[in-house]
């Protein structure tokens, strides 16, 4: 007994001086992380074949692997009056050739180390596969094999719709997928940026013949650029796309209209009985990334509600409980753009939310943010940055966007250097000259009964009523 105390008491004694030292240590301030430096862009090579297809060449890495996509200015703005004309048509490239079946394309790519890629946006879509560098001419070869020689058959259209009805019917059922849309509708109306979902007649009346229609008038190559990225011997792909690509078709480049956005205040009000939450959209149209303000938007959203710091969400998440993970963003499309607070929120706080929001865009735009409050948030944002170019696709993604939008490598070479260059100044300049609440659309999805009388409390809404 005798030595169990004494053991007892060493070990108590060993445990609080490690205790002690733990504290002492978690005490002490972080290391300060230095100031990332400007994103490198690697030296790329472009060429143009006569039919306007451009193709960029983009050695990357060591890893024995090649990433191409073939980009196209289309997508979602092009449907026309089939809402996801434009999803199906990309999957139907995916289904078979008059030269190979859905299975032997499969089969063939996976030989080849890599998988058929697609994905549509509203303004710009893409075909890629990455594959094992030594298949980097081969995968050329796939590439315009689909977009050349698709077979838009009928059996594969219909499995196609099936799955996209599915799809549609889980997005309609979702609260956020219902405010989203109502949101962006009351900023763009019957403009195609304005419209997200099909009606499930409007997906049945879908015919092969459609996509067949679609891919022929908008995946062109005068508006197409196919990206290169990795490690490739570049002679041979070069070689193997102007084979492959040669004998493509020039197409009708569509005029692209001036977008006009509605200014508000508006308020869009859609039931959802009983919901014990309120899923709220708030924002209006800002600028294009082309804009001069644009990075100072940027930052501004990253700091108001953007981040996990961000002062809106420290404010309705951190310290009210009134939700679990709200988000402002900034969202571009070509000549437009908007900014957009999110949040799902507890039903009984939804206008106390409002509030806070509100509250927090007034007092940025009237008070310049604190030289370290602005300095955590450019680090933020110049390191994931940098971190989120790091791989083969992205840097493609970056070269799209520049493209997509006008703007010249230096917006990517410059970003880092830009982000630090805005001042305290320059955020609440920014704030005050393009968040005016007054002219917002704010969107909420819930329980009408318990929301509309709070909204009727919070007077900055006045106007929306």
């Amino acid at each position: 007994m005798k030595i169990t105390k004494t053991m007892t008491k060493t070990l108590l004694a060993t445990s609080i001086i490690a205790f002690c030292s733990f504290q002492s240590i978690a005490k002490e301030a972080p290391p300060t992380g230095g100031e990332p430096k400007n994103f490198s862009l690697p030296a790329t090579e472009t060429m143009t074949l006569d039919n306007g297809l451009k193709v960029t060449f983009i050695p990357y890495g060591t890893t024995p692997k090649v990433t191409l996509q073939l980009r196209t200015n289309t997508g979602n703005i092009d449907d026309g009056e089939h809402v996801w004309l434009s999803d199906i048509s990309y999957e139907m490239l995916r289904q078979g050739t008059k030269n190979k079946t859905a299975k032997e394309l499969a089969e063939a790519v996976a030989s080849m180390g890599g998988a058929i890629d697609s994905s549509v946006g509203m303004d710009s879509s893409y075909l890629g596969m990455s594959v094992l560098s030594e298949f980097a001419d081969d995968a050329a070869n796939v590439i315009a094999d689909l977009a050349l020689n698709a077979n838009f058959a009928e059996s594969d259209l219909e499995r196609i719709k099936s799955d996209t009805q599915r799809r549609l019917s889980v997005s309609k059922s979702s609260p956020a997928s219902i405010a989203t849309e109502a949101f962006y509708k009351s900023i763009y109306g019957n403009h195609p940026y304005g419209k997200f979902y099909p009606t499930s007649e409007s997906i049945d009346a879908i015919s092969a013949k459609d996509t067949a229609s679609f891919i022929s008038t908008n995946l062109v190559p005068n508006r197409s650029h196919l990206y290169v990225s990795g490690v490739f011997d570049k002679n041979k792909v070069a070689s193997a796309v102007e084979s492959a690509f040669s004998e493509w078709k020039k197409g009708d480049i569509p005029e692209r209209k001036t977008v006009i956005t509605q200014a508000g205040p508006s308020l869009t009000m859609l039931e959802r009985k009983e919901a014990p939450q309120s899923t709220i959209r708030l924002g209006l149209a800002t600028i294009a990334p082309s804009h001069p303000d644009y990075m100072g938007l940027n930052v501004m959203n990253t700091l108001l509600g953007g981040a996990f710091s961000s002062r809106i969400t420290s404010n309705i998440r951190e310290d009210k409980g009134y939700t679990y993970s709200p988000n402002s963003s900034v969202v571009t499309r070509v000549g437009s753009g908007l900014w957009y607070q999110g949040a799902d929120v507890t039903a009984e706080a939804t206008g106390a939310s409002l509030h806070e929001i509100i509250k927090e865009i007034n007092l940025l735009a009237k008070e310049a943010p604190g030289k370290e409050e602005l300095t955590g948030i450019k680090n933020y944002m110049a390191g994931i940055f940098v971190l989120r170019n790091s791989s083969r696709s992205a840097i493609i993604s970056q070269l799209a966007f520049i493209e997509l939008h006008g703007l010249d490598k230096g917006y990517l070479e410059d970003y880092v250097k830009n982000v630090y260059a805005v001042s305290t100044e320059d955020i609440s300049n920014v704030t005050k000259k393009y968040l005016n609440v007054g002219n917002m659309h704010l969107t909420i999805v819930g329980d009408t009964e318990t929301v509309a009388p709070q909204l009727k409390e919070v007077e900055a809404l006045t106007p929306f009523m």
